[in-house]
């Protein structure tokens, strides 16, 4: 396949897609360095600047592309930003992608850009954004993925838009499902790269992140705020951001070609001349920050040229479930959902397991980024804690009618019960005892029948004990 690739960065997606020889037909990109770094690495591919101005290029009108791709500027969406939204002239540009789509008419799209995009301006900068992809004649489908979950030690939530030309969800859709359907050359890596990035960044004990705004930047009152630290995984990489690392005792910046491989990119990648120097490393932190992760793109390119091939006929049996269970019959989601069942009460005894290990004050889940039992629940499962709980009950906490069988609690009584109930004892004892002179021996009688009347509120099991005290008064 040929793509084309707006604002281009470094592109990332040219080394992702290497392996499928894609190859690039055009950057576009205005940057100085990272249009250094293109030009070093893909003389021969053709930059053609500002996105805004390329409708009257040559190389742009002949060129046929099957693939748009590009992350638009994500400083008017981001939280650190300014929020403007597609209001900014720097989000407008994630609207003059949709326009070059339109001019361009490839198959597929790839977008990506900051999570935050999706709650600018109330949500109605991205809603806008999907109508207008509508408009052109694009299904869609986006997910939010985490550079963690593809082998990377660095946590970067990025949202991720592919659409397919003809309104066509359901091909969209296929490409981020997670399927064990793809053939064994398309198989995805993550193992082996995420493998490759431990052994690299392995020392002799543990190693934190220490987050660079911490480093860098005071309160409002000018002092320093509480340092952030995260044992085995790294804050996400930005333009403004330095982060650090600890480890053997000893604190450091990261290096350029450890932010290269943060970002998944081969190492020096953006170690290249610039300006008849060798580029700065400011410059080239700023670069990888603005970076895609390679292993991220890679994924969905495999996935794009997998579905592509499919015939329309297959690819309902390829989309991910909360797609795919749109598109059953009544008879179909019944099977579906007895086969969860049977999968479901698998998978029990090991959660329970984990619970026990791991659902206790203080305890952390040895995986990167340490979480707690409930932060891990959350990111894997996005339930509540409280419904796995409900789900991983034993079957003793379990009655045979299905309710959970609970301690019988007696009621409990107010001041004004407990008045209300000697004075009627007083009257009642005599009744039943008659006329008591001493003052210790009608306590007792009072405390003899409070206690039964308690003993009768808890027959079941319970049981409230009652204390009277006398003072002797003339």
């Amino acid at each position: 396949m040929i793509f084309g690739s707006a604002c281009s960065g470094i592109s990332s997606e040219s080394v992702a897609w290497r392996t499928l020889n894609w190859t690039p037909a055009w950057f576009a990109e205005i940057a100085p360095f990272p249009s250094a770094v293109l030009a070093h690495h893909y003389p021969e591919v053709p930059n053609l600047g500002d996105i805004t101005k390329i409708h009257d290029n040559e190389t742009f009108k002949k060129e046929t592309i099957d693939i748009l791709v590009g992350g638009t500027p994500c400083q008017s969406f981001s939280i650190q930003g300014s929020r403007n939204g597609i209001e900014d002239a720097r989000g407008k540009l994630a609207l003059r992608f949709l326009e070059i789509a339109r001019m361009r008419r490839p198959r597929w799209l790839v977008w990506e850009n900051v999570e935050a995009v999706l709650c600018a301006n109330g949500g109605r900068d991205f809603d806008a954004f999907l109508r207008k992809l509508g408009n052109i004649g694009y299904g869609y489908s986006w997910h939010v993925l985490d550079a963690r979950d593809f082998g990377l030690a660095q946590s970067r939530r990025r949202v991720f838009l592919v659409g397919h030309i003809g309104g066509d969800w359901q091909r969209a859709a296929a490409v981020f499902s997670e399927r064990e359907s793809l053939p064994p050359a398309a198989e995805p890596d993550r193992g082996t790269a995420a493998q490759g990035r431990r052994a690299r960044a392995a020392g002799t004990g543990p190693a934190y992140a220490l987050q660079g705004n911490d480093i860098h930047r005071c309160g409002e009152a000018g002092r320093r705020r509480g340092i952030a630290l995260r044992e085995g995984l790294m804050y996400c990489l930005t333009v403004s951001d330095k982060h650090a690392v600890i480890a053997d005792g000893v604190a450091r910046y990261i290096l350029p070609v450890e932010a290269e491989r943060l970002q998944g990119l081969p190492d020096n990648y953006t170690n290249v001349a610039y300006r008849g120097m060798p580029a700065a490393d400011q410059l080239r932190y700023e670069a990888v920050g603005n970076a895609i992760p390679v292993p991220i793109l890679r994924q969905i390119g495999k996935r794009i040229a997998f579905v592509d091939s499919l015939p329309s006929r297959r690819i309902k049996h390829f989309l991910p479930a909360e797609d795919l269970a749109t598109t059953l019959s009544d008879a179909e989601l019944v099977e579906k959902c007895i086969q969860g069942f049977k999968k479901l009460r698998e998978l029990i005894p090991y959660l329970r397991e984990a619970r026990r290990r791991w659902a206790q004050p203080g305890r952390q889940v040895p995986v990167p980024g340490r979480p707690c039992w409930t932060e891990w629940i959350k990111q894997n499962l996005h339930v509540t804690p409280r419904r796995v709980q409900q789900l991983l009950r034993e079957p003793s906490e379990i009655s045979s009618q299905g309710q959970k069988t609970l301690a019988v609690v007696p009621p409990k009584l107010r001041t004004g019960d407990w008045r209300s109930l000697l004075k009627a004892t007083e009257r009642r004892t005599t009744q039943v005892f008659g006329q008591i002179e001493d003052a210790k021996e009608l306590a007792g009688a009072i405390r003899k029948y409070a206690q039964a009347l308690a003993d009768q509120h808890a027959r079941l099991g319970g049981k409230l004990v009652v204390s009277v005290s006398v003072e002797t008064r003339k």
